[in-house]
């Protein structure tokens, strides 16, 4: 599992696999998905440090490599891919899931625009099309592709989880409040008393095999 970030993706696989390795950039990440995973009896779940861009991990050494919620964060998405197609066996599955942002341009540069500004290390939601792509090129055979779907998230929570300074929680939703009112329909915008209450982003999930 990369960038295993807490862990809850590499728990579920351990329920169903001999074995798992959560593999994430930060030492920080690590201890807190080793705790979790402790406190859930996972005992079959290897936690170790890993680029995502440069898996430290030899050729054809996993069945399955999978990245939940993560990859909108790489730097090379393009590289990452390479490599998960570079650690799988033969017959091996990739299972991705991620926002990805909508084909269209303005509907796509909105989405990026809001994402970054909550976060600062988000780098790009890439299309749909693009992790097509992407996969395509490493040699991949794309299986499944489930459709854009939304996740709705509730603005204050939302932005508190990043701990924005009230100024820049701010100053993101009146940048918000200002959207043409086809972006704020494609994105379910809601507000209650001029304050947004909450909004969606877009996500889907793509698995694919190595032949």
């Amino acid at each position: 599992d990369v960038a295993t970030g807490g862990g809850h993706t590499a728990l579920t696989f351990s329920r169903h696999v001999r074995e798992v390795v959560a593999s994430d950039l930060t030492e920080r990440m690590l201890i807190a998905a080793k705790n979790f995973l402790a406190t859930q009896g996972a005992t079959n779940v290897r936690c170790e440090l890993a680029d995502a861009e440069a898996l430290p991990f030899s050729d054809a050494s996993f069945d399955v490599v999978t990245s939940r919620i993560a990859p909108h964060h790489f730097a090379d998405p393009r590289r990452f891919v390479h490599e998960v197609a570079r650690v799988l066996v033969t017959g091996g599955r990739f299972l991705l899931d991620d926002n990805m942002a909508p084909e269209d341009a303005e509907l796509d540069t909105f989405m990026n625009r809001y994402e970054k500004w909550r976060d600062p290390s988000h780098v790009r939601a890439w299309r749909l099309s693009e992790w097509q792509s992407f996969v395509e090129s490493a040699g991949l055979q794309i299986e499944h592709i489930e459709p854009l779907g939304k996740k709705r998230y509730g603005y204050l929570d939302w932005t508190g989880r990043m701990y924005m300074p009230e100024a820049e929680s701010q100053a993101l939703e009146r940048w918000l409040l200002d959207a043409p009112p086809h972006v704020a329909e494609y994105f379910e915008l809601t507000t209650v008393g001029g304050r947004v209450e909450s909004l969606c982003a877009t996500y889907s999930i793509l698995t694919a095999r190595k032949p």
